[in-house]
């Protein structure tokens, strides 16, 4: 390593777990703070806030090499040449972002920084926020030398660790050389390429794309609903479109309720409000919030279709993490369809794997007890190790099984064998 970095990593909740021990990894001494003492407690016995593969493991190591250390002290920050800004910025239920807790932690650490330092962002923030935090960073300390990296991060819940050590392109925005070179020094380990551009433009590339994969799952939607009309299949549509390669085997073609957890929906409408300061007409960007944002009634529509109405019946959800592989409820779609299907009248029952509610039941087969639909909302894979005979003697009639992530497609026969009815979406 060409230079000895000493990064305060500040904001320790998903993003700031994995990028300080990450770069703690990549051999460079990393102070993690947090003005949340029990999350800083929790650290030290190695437990991260949002559990990942791999996680536990990789604090517990650096930490005992004495490269990794945690801290509720701002004043900690005096000790290091980088500040990295790592918080998950909150949204509302608007997908709006917040940005408070980014200037509140630059003024916390401002009185701390040495001159020379690198400051770096991670969290997603909308276009124009960089030179805005450079100004006030200006205007705070007039007489502090610094240089500013944004680099947004490209991390997935349940391969986080995985991303974050192996990533396929590190996007770098820097504005001055000195800047680029400190940030290709930190990044060097992990020997992959680095896409240097202008600030604004690393903000602008993270906004397109979310969007473009926003756009890329609106679409298949709407195709789906067509498959569902004229009785075409989806998951044989996508992957036909995976086959061409101008698309690919990754491509986001796997038709479902939709988008959640506010990522996405975060930078369609950070486009939508420049749109409309810019005066400008977008809508393309619009439209896929709009289809996104009414897309969860459609499983009031379908049960509504198949049980001819949803007052008093039981429906059971299952999977209700926001994603498969974690345990984090934080804008979890499944909680949302729950929330609309108590508005119109139905009693819901809940099971997932890793979530831990008092609400939720212990297993598959108590939550379809007395149920008259399953809803598989989560695609986690132990729901293929079902057992379907089992569950229906616990169903109601009509015994619904409505899969909304084609998970269970190829287990469709046995499924409907057992005497459940299988539906899935686009199909």
């Amino acid at each position: 390593m060409a230079s000895n970095y000493k990064i305060a990593v500040v904001g320790l909740w998903h993003l700031g777990e994995i990028y300080s021990s990450g770069l703690a990894s990549l051999g460079h001494q990393v102070i993690g703070v947090s003005e949340d003492a029990s999350v800083i407690e929790n650290f030290l016995r190695n437990i991260p806030p949002l559990a990942e593969p791999q996680l536990e493991e990789l604090i517990k190591s650096n930490s005992a090499t004495g490269r990794l250390s945690f801290t509720s002290d701002f004043s900690k920050v005096k000790d290091c040449n980088v500040l990295w800004l790592t918080f998950d910025t909150p949204v509302d239920d608007q997908d709006k972002v917040d940005l408070s807790v980014i200037y509140d932690a630059l003024e916390k650490s401002l009185p701390h920084l040495q001159n020379d330092s690198l400051i770096v962002i991670t969290s997603q923030i909308p276009v124009g926020t960089s030179r805005k935090i450079c100004d006030l960073i200006s205007k705070k300390n007039p007489a502090l030398k610094f240089d500013y990296v944004y680099t947004p991060e490209n991390l997935r819940l349940g391969e986080a660790v995985k991303c974050f050590l192996e990533p396929g392109r590190i996007v770098v925005g820097a504005d001055t050389d000195r800047a680029f070179s400190k940030i290709s020094e930190i990044f060097s380990p992990l020997k992959t390429e680095i896409l240097k551009m202008s600030v604004a433009s690393a903000e602008m590339a993270k906004h397109a794309l979310n969007a473009f994969l926003a756009t890329s799952l609106s679409f298949i939607n709407d195709v789906a609903d067509v498959c569902e009309a004229v009785g075409a299949d989806i998951s044989d549509v996508a992957r036909a479109l995976r086959s061409d390669p101008r698309i690919g085997q990754r491509g986001y073609v796997d038709a479902s309720l939709g988008f959640s957890g506010g990522t996405l929906g975060r930078d369609l409408r950070a486009l939508e409000e420049i749109a409309r300061d810019k005066d400008l007409d977008l809508p393309v960007i619009t439209n896929v919030y709009f289809k996104n944002k009414n897309r969860l009634q459609k499983v009031l529509q379908k049960l509504n279709s198949e049980l001819g109405s949803l007052s008093g019946k039981t429906i059971a959800l299952f999977g209700i993490t926001y994603k498969a592989g974690t345990s984090t409820l934080r804008r979890s779609q499944a909680l949302e369809v729950a929330a609309l299907l108590t508005t119109a009248g139905a009693k819901v029952k809940m099971y997932d794997p890793s979530a831990e509610r008092e609400d939720i039941s212990k297993d598959p087969y108590s939550a379809a007890d007395g149920a008259s639909a399953v809803v598989l909302m989560t695609p986690w894979p132990e729901f293929k190790n079902l057992d379907f005979k089992k569950m229906r003697g616990r169903l109601q009639n009509p015994a619904i099984f409505y899969d909304t992530r084609n998970l269970l497609r190829d287990l469709s026969r046995s499924i409907e064998e057992a005497g459940i009815k299988y539906i899935g979406l686009g199909r």
